[in-house]
């Protein structure tokens, strides 16, 4: 059986038009000055823990972080 548990990683703006990454069960969250920057971070993230992925919001995500 396998172990791996998913993480899916979404990339988008929140309703301030930051560029946030976040885990969708809230492990891991970041603010990014762009969305090259948000997306490169994505990618790192999803080759260090096999069974991720990364998604492309379209609606606004909430960020958690203060800004």
């Amino acid at each position: 059986m396998d172990q791996r548990c998913e993480h899916i990683l979404r990339v988008g703006r929140d309703s301030d038009g930051h560029w946030v990454v976040q885990e969708a069960d809230g492990l891991l969250e970041g603010l990014f000055r762009s969305r090259e920057a948000a997306i490169r971070f994505a990618l790192s993230e999803c080759r260090a823990f096999p069974g991720s992925r990364m998604v492309l919001a379209t609606d606004p995500l909430r960020s958690i972080l203060s800004h």
